[in-house]
Parts: C-alpha cells; sequence; structure tokens
C-alpha cells in the first residue's frame, strides 16, 4: 500500500513539474486546438462604408418639346430647361450651352442629347429621361444611320396605298355557295345563321337531318 502511495505522489510530483515547465498558454493548446465552442468569427471590417452620392445629370431639367424631320432625314430637336425656361433647338450634331443633339427618332419620339461624357435619352411623349451609357449611345445612333429617311418611308406608303384592294376570294355563283355550305353548317351546330333567309332546299334538307322540326 505505501509503494502505490508512493508511484502515486511521484507521478503527481512529476505532472506538476512538467506543468510547470510549461508555458501558461500551451497548457490549454490542446482544448483550443478542438475548438469546443466553434470557429472564430472571421475578423470585421469597422471601416465606415462611404456611399458616394451620385451626381445630378444635367438631363434631370429638360423637358423635351418637340421633334420634326425634313424629307432628307434631318432632325430637328426643341426641349426646355424647366430651371431658366429657356428654349432650345438643335439639329443632330450642334449643340449650346455644353448640351448637344446626338440624334432622335421622330416614330419613338425620343432625342438622345450629351453633356461632356454624360448621355441621356428624352422622351416625348412622358416628358422623362433615361441615362444611358457611351455603348447604348453608340448603338442607337448606329440604328438612326441604318433607318430609312422620313422621304423613303413616304413613298413606301403611298406605294402601299397606291397597290389595289386584294380580289374577294370568292364571287358570283361561287360565293352563293360558299355562303350556302356556311349557312347550313352554322345551323347545324347551332349557332346564330346568317340574316338571310333559308331555301326551300336548305330547309328540306335540314329537316331531313333533324336538325330543324318540320313545318307544321
Amino acid at each position: 500500500m505505501r509503494t502505490f502511495v508512493a508511484v502515486c505522489a511521484a507521478g503527481l510530483f512529476s505532472s506538476a513539474a512538467a506543468l510547470a515547465d510549461t508555458p501558461a498558454f500551451q497548457k490549454y493548446q490542446v482544448i483550443i486546438d478542438r475548438k469546443p465552442f466553434g470557429a472564430a468569427p472571421p475578423p470585421q471590417n469597422n471601416a465606415p462604408v462611404v456611399n458616394v452620392p451620385k451626381a445630378d445629370s444635367f438631363a434631370k431639367s429638360l423637358r423635351l418639346s418637340m421633334i420634326i424631320e425634313a424629307d432628307d432625314g434631318e432632325m430637328r430637336v426643341g426641349f426646355v430647361d424647366n430651371r431658366t425656361s429657356k428654349s432650345y433647338s438643335l439639329m443632330a450634331g450642334e449643340s449650346e450651352d455644353g448640351i448637344e443633339l446626338v440624334t432622335a427618332s421622330f416614330e419613338d419620339e425620343e432625342a438622345i442629347l450629351k453633356s461632356g461624357q454624360e448621355m441621356a435619352l428624352l422622351k416625348l411623349a412622358s416628358g422623362e429621361f433615361e441615362e444611358i451609357t457611351q455603348e447604348e449611345g453608340e448603338a442607337r445612333i448606329e440604328a438612326a444611320r441604318n433607318r430609312p429617311s422620313y422621304a423613303e418611308r413616304r413613298r413606301m406608303r403611298q406605294q402601299r396605298e397606291a397597290q389595289p384592294p386584294p380580289e374577294p376570294k370568292y364571287t358570283g355563283e361561287e360565293l352563293s355557295r360558299h355562303l350556302f355550305e356556311y349557312q347550313m353548317e352554322v345551323i347545324r351546330q347551332g349557332l346564330p345563321p346568317l340574316p338571310i333567309p333559308l331555301t326551300q332546299e336548305q330547309d328540306d334538307q335540314l329537316v331531313a337531318e333533324g336538325v330543324l322540326p318540320p313545318a307544321q
């Protein structure tokens, strides 16, 4: 019994000595490595988030007032600055007060204006504007170049109007036969008949088919 106590005491002294020789933090490293409380949260960035306000668009106070297209396709656009009540009238490529008319569309009732590197699309009907990128502006400019001029569109419209109306599908006896067959079919299906009287032949056939009752 004494021997066992001595061995235990010796073991305790040796463990105590080992702990005494181990740095304080390293004694708990095994527990820390097991992460009993889960992984540590990632470090937070305490730097304040700065929201840079967007500068007001130059077109914010502008209102599109007119679009005129000449026979040669040239566009003249009118717009008003609501802040100063000043009116502008520009053709494509012209500028005033640093505002340039880039292009316009008579059919779409819209125009693209530019000030510096900023571009905006103004709508005639709604009076609204929309900021657009340089790429969007270039795409609209290219579409305007490929669009037929007003004179060309008017000539195509006149050609369509000058064409004779299409020939009727049925005429004469053929039309009568078609109406006869159509009248019979709608009555068989219980649909409202055409506002034309049935012939005796039609009536007899529908009675024979049981669609109409015999005449009293």
